[in-house]
């Protein structure tokens, strides 16, 4: 009689975890994960990259740098990592769903994101960068160029940078 609890509390355990589990789970994510070792044809082209915010000031605090992109393939394709050029930038990126990215930061100040997104051809996201002109300190003043990377299971775009560069002011 007094292992009957205990299966019914670890019975009780069990579902409560396979439940939050499939609660949180992210269909996409899972497919993105899928074809993580298949190769597309789809590819990432940029609208607009290279951004000059041209004078950034320090007392204007973070910004946020949008870029959209598509996938101009015929095949769907994922976004499977990213990470930026410096701790000074986080990204995400947003699919035309409003399905959220993970944040995007340095290699080295945190985990590599797993983006797990699915972009099908035709389709448009936006990775929004956010720039703090402050994280360097009061000295971290003059130009700067910054990049995110995205990593991708595309044949022609296997990663693709989006870059930003601007003079930052006091």
């Amino acid at each position: 009689m007094k292992s009957l609890p205990i299966i019914g509390t670890t019975v009780l355990l069990s579902s409560a975890l396979l439940f939050l589990a499939g609660c949180s789970s992210n269909p996409e994510a899972t497919e993105a994960a899928k074809m993580r070792n298949n190769k597309s044809s789809g590819y990432i082209v940029i609208d607009q990259n290279n951004i000059d915010m041209k004078t950034i000031r320090m007392s204007e605090g973070r910004i946020d740098i949008p870029f959209s992109f598509r996938n101009r393939g015929n095949e769907s394709l994922a976004i499977l990592e990213g990470q930026t050029s410096c701790m000074c930038t986080v990204a995400i990126v947003k699919s035309s769903d409003n399905i959220t990215s993970p944040r995007i930061t340095m290699a080295g100040h945190g985990q590599i994101a797993r983006i797990n997104q699915v972009l099908e051809p035709g389709e448009e996201a936006q990775l929004i960068a956010t720039f703090d002109p402050n994280a360097h300190g009061p000295n971290g003043t003059g130009p700067i160029m910054r990049d995110v990377t995205l990593n991708t299971n595309s044949i022609r775009t296997p990663t693709v940078t989006f870059r930003f560069n601007g003079t930052i002011v006091p």
